[in-house]
């Protein structure tokens, strides 16, 4: 599978969130999703943008880009902290799974009780990440999507179903949060494409 363009990083007259992509960037350079194949670094950015064009602040958007950087790098929550500051710091270790629970619905089940009960900042990242990880999955090939599932170690029902679940919670959360609409066009679309894929 080919990887996906590079993603349009959104614009900033800010230094703070510039850096925060840098240090994404650098801490994320060899990584690559198993999803698209693309620069891991990739997906934060696509996160980083859709809370841009809802018009989030620059925390938002630094601790978007940074999102991940806990759970994926040995780099820890300290870190971020001295960086980028404590509410930063509060969001993404907020974002990031529990690595001592193997069973993967358990632990993403754990990270969306997390996340949510954070508060309305983490919340929506959350949302924005699940939005992005939602439309990476449609640009994969339909035969593709449960060989895909198995390198995350899940299965693709598994995998719809924790979606599914993440917008419950998020809809008893917030009813009005953003991307929540989004998420709902994704997803079943996604169901669609499923049953489509069964039928044939």
């Amino acid at each position: 599978m080919e990887p996906t363009a590079t993603r349009l990083e959104p614009a900033t007259e800010s230094e703070l969130p510039r850096a925060a992509l840098r240090f994404a960037r650098r801490l994320h350079l060899g990584q690559y999703r198993k999803q698209t194949y693309e620069q891991y670094v990739e997906h934060p950015i696509a996160v980083a943008r859709l809370l841009a064009d809802r018009g989030c602040d620059e925390t938002l958007l630094v601790a978007a880009y940074l999102h991940d950087v806990v759970e994926k790098t040995p780099v820890e929550v300290d870190e971020i902290r001295t960086r980028f500051g404590p509410e930063v710091a509060a969001i993404v270790e907020a974002l990031s799974e529990d690595p001592e629970i193997s069973d993967y619905a358990e632990r993403k089940s754990e990270l969306r009780r997390v996340a949510i009960a954070a508060g309305e900042r983490a919340a929506l990242i959350f949302a924005a990440d699940r939005l992005a990880n939602m439309r990476d999955w449609r640009t994969l090939d339909p035969s593709d999507r449960e060989a895909c599932a198995a390198r995350l170690g899940t299965g693709l029902q598994e995998r719809l179903r924790l979606w599914s679940q993440d917008l419950e919670a998020l809809r008893a959360h917030d009813p009005e949060m953003p991307f929540l609409a989004e998420i709902e066009v994704e997803l079943q679309a996604l169901r669609a494409e499923v049953e489509r894929t069964a039928r044939v």
